[in-house]
């Protein structure tokens, strides 16, 4: 019993990363006029940020904040590349005032040249923190505020909406487990 508590126990708790993991798929960024392609000083005061959440049928949701910007957004994107890159657009953001939001689906999708060819390569792209949001004014064209698209811990809400409840459900099992195994087989004063 001791060794089956202890087994459930440590199965447990490896398991509830994971199911969280597998069910987690946010991103944010945090949008910064810094953060622009190094050695370009961008004049303004904006920042903002990004959250986007790849769906289970591939869709994905986003909403951008910002403030202080020097002007409307004339464009909004999501492009391929490192966070010291300027990279290509690959996935267009419907802008406007903040905050804007959306629903990008496969049909949003263009191909980069030495980047994603297809939109399952994109959220792959996104996924492995290759993409960023970049929100662009007529005053700073070639983008005002960026912010790469960074995954958010397995403890976010979708994570606790989806996968969390199932591995504290055998996190509990485990220590009730292990604390009935050691309480039969604990060494008892004489």
């Amino acid at each position: 019993m001791k060794r089956t508590a202890l087994l459930i126990l440590v199965l447990a708790a490896f398991a509830a990363p994971g199911i969280a993991l597998a069910a987690g798929h946010g991103f944010s960024a945090e949008l910064t006029t810094e953060a622009e392609v190094p050695g370009i000083t961008v004049p303004s005061d904006g920042s903002g940020s990004a959250m986007a959440t790849i769906n289970e049928d591939g869709s994905i949701d986003y909403e951008v904040h910002y403030e202080d910007l020097t002007g409307e957004p004339v464009a909004a994107h999501i492009h391929f590349g490192a966070s010291d890159v300027a990279g290509p657009v690959i996935l267009p953001l419907a802008h406007g005032e903040s905050p804007f939001s959306g629903t990008l689906t496969e049909a949003d999708f263009t191909p980069a040249e030495g980047g994603p060819q297809t939109y399952e390569e994109a959220l792959d792209a996104i996924r492995d923190g290759m993409t960023y949001v970049n929100v662009h004014t007529e005053k700073n064209g070639a983008g005002e505020i960026r912010g790469q698209l960074l995954a958010l811990p397995p403890t976010d809400a979708s994570a606790a909406s989806t996968g969390m409840p199932i591995g504290m459900a055998l996190l509990a099992f485990g220590a009730v487990a292990l604390l009935l195994g050691f309480r039969r087989f604990a060494v008892r004063p004489v």
